[in-house]
């Protein structure tokens, strides 16, 4: 039977970080929404349903199967809460739908009509969600990683709780570096790079190809971005191919000690957190002696430059404090910086980074 991973307009909480990718393609521990999910059902066949500006396949092509909202946190009950094989069912959790199981008739019938069943599954709301639970979920992903804990060390580098940290194939620390997972495990994916005399403190999750510096704090970084220097950054989500120039700073503290509030879908919303720093979305870029305020969304491609502090929501392609980034020269900034990965921006990359650009105009 197949299985549908697919967005509902919940992604909408998620913008920036969802612009350049489907709600279930973010990360949360070690792996993606997606990848716990299809762990859950190794007999299933995948599928995917998301906007239509993004590279993959789209929801209307697939009537029947089971499908499962994209923002579900998966853990080991999924697949007993949900079998992959039952009656025309939807299941609720608290008022949202969690998934969809369409047998006999199409899913847009069986949504309007099948009976239902509430379960315990847990979906995110919020990008912050991400960071909360990244903790959890690193230690629940990690045991489908621990073996591929091979990367190098440099033998000066300092460990704290190092049965929480795990250092991919491929991935390096450097001279000096501390890594501290006693408040939460660590997670170095491959081919990134810790800078010498760089501190990082769990949780904290790193995706691939990164370079990575100064002072990072209960963070996620999704993959193939720079923060190669001195500053701070704090219960954070940095996207791909973001560039955070020397002394880039970010506040995950109100001098208050209040609640932090963000900007969604523009209304100003209490996270209920303490501490919580930013969300940058891809491509972006920020230039030496940035200051990012508490609770900032930074859109996709913005280039920020001119010191001081940020505003609580900078849009995408944002060129210094007012300008609009033209979109030929961010393109082309964005291929020559991916090929120095050995990546390519491709015609899709470039067809949805377009697409962007019109709809945040």
């Amino acid at each position: 039977m197949k299985l549908i991973i697919y967005e509902d307009e919940g992604y909408k909480n998620f913008l920036p970080l969802a612009w350049t990718r489907p709600v279930y393609d973010l990360r949360c521990g070690i792996d993606t929404l997606a990848q716990k999910m299809l762990r859950q059902y190794p007999k299933a066949v995948a599928a995917y349903g998301c906007r239509y500006y993004l590279p993959g396949e789209k929801l209307m092509k697939f009537e029947r199967g089971l499908f499962i909202n994209g923002r579900v946190l998966a853990g080991s009950r999924l697949a007993r809460e949900i079998p992959l094989k039952g009656k025309d069912e939807i299941f609720f959790s608290g008022e949202e739908i969690v998934a969809v199981r369409a047998v006999s008739k199409p899913f847009a019938e069986v949504k309007k009509r099948a009976r239902t069943k509430r379960v315990n599954v847990q979906l995110v709301k919020y990008p912050w969600d991400l960071i909360v639970e990244n903790s959890g979920q690193i230690l629940a992903d990690s045991r489908y990683h621990r073996n591929k804990k091979q990367g190098k060390a440099h033998k000066s580098a300092v460990f704290y709780n190092h049965k929480d940290i795990i250092i991919a194939a491929g991935a390096e620390v450097e001279a000096h570096a501390v890594l501290d997972a006693r408040q939460g495990p660590i997670y170095i994916g491959p081919g990134t790079i810790v800078r010498a005399g760089a501190l990082l403190k769990g949780p904290l999750s790193i995706g691939p190809g990164c370079r990575i510096g100064g002072e990072i704090s209960a963070s996620i970084i999704h993959g193939y971005s720079n923060k190669s220097h001195y500053g701070f950054l704090g219960h954070a989500y940095i996207g791909e191919w973001v560039n955070l120039g020397a002394g880039t700073t970010n506040s995950n503290l109100k001098n208050t000690y209040g609640n932090v509030k963000v900007e969604i879908d523009g209304k100003s919303i209490d996270s209920g957190l303490r501490f919580l720093g930013c969300f940058i979305a891809d491509h972006a870029k920020t230039g030496i002696g940035t200051l990012i305020t508490t609770g900032a969304a930074i859109g996709v491609g913005a280039n920020i430059f001119g010191g001081g502090v940020t505003p609580k929501v900078v849009p995408c392609f944002s060129w210094g404090q007012k300008g609009r980034y033209e979109l030929s020269k961010m393109l082309a900034s964005a291929a020559l910086i991916m090929e120095r990965r050995s990546k390519k921006l491709d015609e899709q990359q470039k067809e949805m980074l377009a697409k962007i650009y019109q709809f945040t105009k």
